[in-house]
């Protein structure tokens, strides 16, 4: 019985706002008439999102897509606000955009461990373990750090060669 007085519900608001509508074109009143159609396309989305064929955030999101065409002056400062800001930060990235380079001594096995984040004399199948799950999240393919994937390879080397010699 719900269901039927929503859906009636639905229909009379949707009748309400078609004849609003059908004024405004009538008047030639582009703005009421384009305030109506979002109306109308707010009150489609919602009966989506109550009867379950749409995900009630996916209806939020198309709801607010007539109001999105104000941003349109906001998108033409963009130029102005990226210009600002790379002159802002022209000098402070200089230094980052080279990796730096590891010591020429190499790595310690007290290094290597602080690396892969284990405690000193873990066991083989630890050191790959740790190795594979943190190159998982830094590699260079995953949008990760070319230099922290290189630290954890040798870190890994150090410690399983060490371990074989």
């Amino acid at each position: 019985m719900l269901i039927v007085l929503g859906v009636l519900a639905a229909l009379l608001a949707a009748a309400w706002l078609l004849r609003g509508a059908s004024r405004a074109w009538q008047r030639g009143e582009r703005g009421t008439l384009l305030a109506v159609v979002a109306a109308l396309g707010a009150l489609a989305l919602a009966a989506l999102a109550a009867t379950g064929r749409m995900h009630w955030l996916g209806a939020l999101a198309a709801a607010f897509i007539p109001f999105l065409r104000r941003i349109g002056s906001l998108l033409r400062l963009l130029p102005l606000v990226s210009s600002v800001l790379k002159g802002a930060r022209a000098g402070s990235s200089a230094g980052h955009r080279q990796t730096p380079r590891p010591p020429k001594g190499g790595m310690t096995r007290a290094e290597a461990f602080g690396v892969l984040g284990l405690a000193e004399g873990a066991s083989e199948r630890e050191i790959m373990e740790s190795h594979r799950r943190l190159m998982q999240r830094v590699h260079p393919d995953r949008g990760g750090s070319a230099f922290l994937a290189q630290q954890l390879n040798e870190a890994r080397r150090v410690l399983l060669d060490e371990g074989k010699a």
